[in-house]
């Protein structure tokens, strides 16, 4: 730099300030506030009259045609400056991408607003509906669950159980959130299949129904090989068929002395075996089966089906009878899932932070 400047004061050159024209620097920053406010106007204009062609649209094309619109759409902006009468004569090509961006973040955000309410409302309740287990046994529960949302508001939820002989049952809820938990014992012992509707209806009147069937049936679980009572070695394996519309994981475990063992699945059966601790050599030993099953929605539930029989068998003295450790579990229960926002305010967010960022970026260019 030392070295520029000596060379500049040898050849005799002198620096001048360039004179500031104020006028022309102010015509020019009102008429970028013009093409602002004309590009938000625009954008406004334009949104108004994508919310009605997206009324008459069917869902699974709203998005992509509407946005081909705004996107058509920034022509005429062009047009409209021009028939204004705005000097845009220096603009080049940097300016209209500016001016046409400008346009499409504005129409973004205002659409996605009025999409929603209070504005538009036409999409009824979103409404998950889990039945925890599928299929019991005589003596166990069946957890019902509902994630229930709305962009407007749930109005009213119904819910009706029709039993096997005819009966309807009207059950009161227990809400977690925007989980709706309803909680059936078949006090009766009722076997066979069971009907559930559940009706949502949100403050618009949109309505929303699902119809589900869970059953009741004694061989949910059921011991296949040997036979109750008989007696066992290391070598005998310990069979049992589990009904796999339970649900569509279940963890399957079976306890003995008070230890848990995991089953293991064999072909279309499940399976243990003597040589697992909690058994012991030369007694009578006790066991029974229960599935673990759980669903999750933003939050987990849980249930068990619980084998309505006991099996006992009568194992020899064989030294390798509980000796080793039981199996890992084979099946990872479901985890918690993340629901996404309410549609369109996704969009809203990536415009909000593009404009964020578009303006810091410009803050540190001037500075």
């Amino acid at each position: 730099m030392a070295r520029r400047r000596k060379l500049e004061k040898e050849k005799g050159y002198e620096f001048k300030i360039p004179e500031f024209d104020e006028k022309a620097f102010i015509r020019k920053e009102r008429r970028n506030t013009k093409v602002v406010f004309l590009s938000f106007c625009f954008a406004f204009f334009i949104a108004g009259v994508s919310l009605f062609l997206w009324s008459g649209m069917s869902s699974p094309y709203r998005w992509p045609l509407i946005l081909l619109f705004g996107v058509f759409m920034s022509p005429f902006l062009r047009y409209l400056i021009t028939k204004l009468n705005i000097d845009v004569s220096d603009f080049g090509k940097k300016e209209w991408a500016g001016t046409f961006f400008t346009y499409f973040l504005a129409w973004l955000m205002v659409f996605t607003v009025l999409v929603n309410p209070p504005f538009y409302d036409d999409a009824p309740p979103h409404v998950e509906l889990a039945l925890l287990p599928r299929v019991q046994e005589p003596g166990g529960s069946i957890i019902i669950a509902a994630y229930i949302v709305d962009n407007a508001g749930i109005k009213e939820i119904n819910l009706t159980i029709i039993e096997p002989g005819g009966g309807v049952i009207y059950p009161s809820y227990l809400k977690k959130g925007n989980v709706y938990i309803w909680n059936y014992s078949n006090p009766l012992n009722l076997i066979g299949d069971f009907k559930v509707k559940l009706t949502v209806e949100d403050v618009n009147n949109h309505i929303t129904k699902l119809e589900r069937t869970f059953s009741y049936s004694k061989d949910t679980i059921k011991l296949i090989y040997p036979r109750n009572g008989t007696k066992v070695n290391s070598a005998t394996p310990i069979r049992f068929y589990i009904d796999k519309n339970v649900s569509e994981k279940f963890l399957p475990i079976c306890i003995v002395n008070n230890e848990t063992i995991n089953l293991t699945r064999s072909g279309n059966f499940y399976e243990t075996s003597p040589t697992y601790k909690g058994w012991i050599p030369n007694s009578n030993v006790s066991i029974r089966v229960i599935l673990k099953v759980r669903h999750c929605f933003n939050q987990c539930l849980n249930n068990t089906v619980v084998d309505s029989s006991f099996y006992t068998f009568s194992t020899e003295n064989d030294p390798s009878i509980g000796s080793e450790e039981g199996p890992k579990a084979e099946v990872e229960l479901p985890k918690p899932k993340r629901f996404s926002l309410i549609p369109g305010f996704d969009f809203l967010l990536l415009a909000v932070a593009i404009v964020v960022v578009m303006m810091m970026r410009k803050m540190y260019d001037r500075d």
